[in-house]
């Protein structure tokens, strides 16, 4: 227990930085080598607070010189940095916070740790210190930390056997909040797996946003066989890719890599593959009432129309990021939805029904939950079961999409100069 004297310090300001590094500053964990990791959270935390911080990297006197180094400074461009021999030379200088690479550090946690850390001692982060009574009094601050947070979103690893249960632990709250009930329960287990195994490689989030994409026109193949087989295995391929897909995200989490051209190219990625289903299905239930009936066609119809729903409730929500966005009110389902989604619930009218029916509503009707519908449907014989749910759901979103897009206000125009 934190005497009220050593309390955190939840105003604390930080400018002064300094990094103890040693062997560990090259174990790689979650894609990224755990100096590289540090540095980025540090360029985080300045972006956040608006804060311009200047970092020292100490290294340890049994580390030899070849073996220090320091991150990319495309990626530091928030930081400056200092170099090794200002820690020892400016005798004036006193740190703010000091870290270790043995500590590893969850994404957006810096707030979190300074607020929870012990306040360094009014001398004790002297430069004339050496680099053992800096560890001391990181130790020391960090044990402020710990007691004061049970729920620590980061770890201090004392050897190299820790890095595993460490990534382990990482990668199991990699998760988003807008996971539905299937892809909370079912696909991220599967997909941290594969994430591990992705991080390992130089691979991009986009890059892997894009190879998987085949998957969608494999199973397109299978549905426009029109048999029963090829709708299951259709089906079992979207699956597949419903689960494979929420690894681009894991990698660019683990590795500071989200960008709004990602976050573009996946959801345009699961739109078309979404249009793609509905129109290959009823090509392929056409053509498999073909077979035994005279024609089809109106199953081809329903694929298109499908399609055509899917297109417009999409379009009208991605249209909202265009447009100023407002603060998303308090409530027990926000952290279920994107912001764009949150907004066409509000302004459609559906919550006048409660919002515990909305929450329902929107997890029955995320992707993951109708992927995981569809492979059951298409087990038991009922392709054209999916290709009806397909219409009425997209149907429904249409047109509460386009009631929210009614009742928007248009956006305020840039006046004029007089």
């Amino acid at each position: 227990m934190l005497r009220n004297d050593e309390r955190p310090d939840t105003s604390r300001r930080v400018g002064r930085v300094l990094i103890l590094a040693d062997g560990s500053a090259e174990w790689r964990i979650a894609g990224l080598r755990q100096l590289d990791r540090l540095f980025l959270s540090l360029c985080e935390f300045s972006q956040t607070t608006a804060e311009r911080l200047t970092v020292s990297v100490l290294w340890s006197g049994d580390t030899a010189l070849e073996r220090q180094w320091l991150p990319e400074e495309s990626r530091s461009t928030d930081l400056e940095i200092a170099s090794a021999a200002s820690v020892r030379d400016e005798q004036d200088e006193q740190f703010d916070l000091i870290l270790s690479t043995r500590l590893f550090l969850y994404r957006n946690s810096l707030p979190q740790l300074i607020a929870a850390m012990l306040p360094l001692p009014e001398r004790a982060a002297a430069p004339a210190q050496s680099w053992n009574c800096y560890e001391a009094t990181f130790l020391n601050a960090l044990s402020g930390a710990t007691a004061a947070d049970a729920a620590q979103p980061w770890r201090y690893l004392g050897d190299k056997r820790d890095v595993s249960a460490c990534e382990g632990a990482f990668l199991r709250d990699s998760g988003k909040s807008q996971d539905g009930l299937v892809s909370r329960h079912i696909n991220r287990p599967f997909s941290r797996m594969i994430s591990r195994l992705l991080l390992k490689l130089p691979l991009a989030p986009n890059t892997w946003s894009v190879l998987i994409f085949a998957l969608p026109l494999w199973a397109c193949l299978e549905f426009l066989s029109g048999t029963g087989r090829g709708f299951f295995v259709g089906c079992a391929i979207y699956q597949l890719y419903s689960i494979l897909d929420g690894c681009d995200g894991e990698i660019a989490r683990a590795r500071f890599l989200q960008t709004d051209f990602g976050r573009r190219l996946d959801s345009l990625l699961d739109l078309v593959g979404n249009m793609l289903l509905a129109f290959s299905l009823g090509i392929g239930l056409a053509r498999q009432w073909d077979r035994a009936h005279a024609s089809g066609w109106f199953y081809v119809a329903e694929g298109l129309i499908a399609a055509m729903f899917i297109a417009l409730s999409e379009g009208i929500v991605f249209a909202r990021r265009s447009r100023a966005v407002s603060p998303a009110p308090a409530g027990k389902w926000n952290g279920a939805l994107y912001q764009r989604h949150h907004e066409f619930l509000e302004r459609s009218g559906i919550l006048v029904l409660g919002e515990r029916f909305a929450w329902w509503l929107v997890q029955l009707t995320k992707r993951d939950m109708a992927m995981l519908a569809f492979l059951v449907l298409a087990a038991v014989g009922c392709a054209e079961g999916i290709l009806h749910l397909l219409v009425a759901v997209s149907g429904v979103s249409a047109f509460l999409a386009g009631n929210a897009f009614r009742r928007q206000p248009a956006p305020a125009l840039p006046q004029e100069a007089s």
